[in-house]
Formats: structure tokens, C-alpha cells, sequence
């Protein structure tokens, strides 16, 4: 499952060569070779943090190509999520949920994939909210300022990597 392929990529800096391919404002490009496997990715951290937690590890945002494949979005708040809540995506008019398995949430399926992707791109933020094990809750707010250019370089270097 690709779940543990990026979270390997992402918790593995030794192993893996993270190449940054470039940065458009608040979205970076990265892209990971082992052996065969391609990953290219773009990832942001919240320009906003809100919630009632006392402590936590370094939220993220990723959007993920492996091998020119199927695009997925995933997010983190930092925490353990709270398995029985989803994870809510919103942005000005529309919200998604994510399901939660341990410290990341993903879409539910490759529809819910394309259509985030799709609202991001047209979107000026984005609202990650989740609800921790202990109940605790966070609001991250991401610029997306620079992802419409970030995705389309996603799509670029993933092409070019075939």
C-alpha cells in the first residue's frame, strides 16, 4: 500500500535521496528515486495553527505521484487522529473527508482524490481539521498560494521521470 511507501519516504531522510526540484511560494516539489521506484510529491505546512492541543509533531500536506500513477492527497496534523472522526478538508464553498489510520489521513477513494486536487487548485486556503486520540483538536490552515504551479510541476517531472 502506498501508505507505508510515503511514510517510509517521509520518516527515512538516510535512505531515500529527497531531491527538492523547486518551490513555488508556500508548495515544494520533491521527487524520490530507490531502484526502480519514482515518487514525486508536493508538500506544504500550515501558514496558520489552531486547536487546543498541548503538544504535537510538524503537520503536513502532501499531494503524491508514484511512477506517474494516480495522484493522492494525505494529510497530518501532527498527532495520533482519533480513529472514529474523519479528518475535514474544507475550503470556501465545499468540504471532504478523509479517513484517519494513525498519524495520516487520505481521501476515501481516487474520485475524492480528483476533486480536492481540483478545489485546491482553485482555492486561495485550505482547513485541516482533526480530532486526536485524546480528543484533542487542530485547525491548520494552508496558503495554497503557488499549488496550482506546484501541481502542474508535479505532473511535469513525474512525466519526465517514465
Amino acid at each position: 500500500m502506498r501508505f507505508w511507501l510515503i511514510l517510509f519516504l517521509l520518516f527515512s531522510k538516510n535512505i531515500f535521496a529527497q531531491q527538492l526540484v523547486e518551490k513555488f511560494h508556500d508548495w515544494n516539489v520533491f521527487k524520490s528515486e530507490r531502484g526502480d521506484r519514482i515518487v514525486c510529491y508536493t508538500a506544504s505546512t500550515p501558514t496558520k495553527r489552531e486547536g487546543n492541543y498541548d503538544k504535537r509533531g510538524e503537520p503536513f500536506f502532501l499531494v503524491t505521484n508514484i511512477e506517474d500513477d494516480a495522484d493522492e492527497i494525505s494529510a497530518s496534523s501532527g498527532f495520533i487522529y482519533n480513529q472514529n472522526s474523519n479528518v475535514e478538508v474544507s475550503f470556501a464553498t465545499k468540504k471532504f473527508y478523509l479517513f484517519p489510520y494513525k498519524a495520516m489521513a487520505w481521501a476515501n477513494d481516487k474520485n475524492d482524490d480528483i476533486d480536492i486536487i481540483k478545489e485546491m487548485q482553485k482555492s486561495s486556503d485550505m482547513i485541516i481539521t482533526g480530532i486526536a486520540r485524546d480528543g484533542k483538536i487542530a485547525v491548520d490552515t494552508y496558503s495554497l498560494i503557488g499549488f496550482a504551479a506546484s501541481y502542474r510541476k508535479l505532473k511535469e517531472v513525474c512525466e519526465d521521470l517514465r
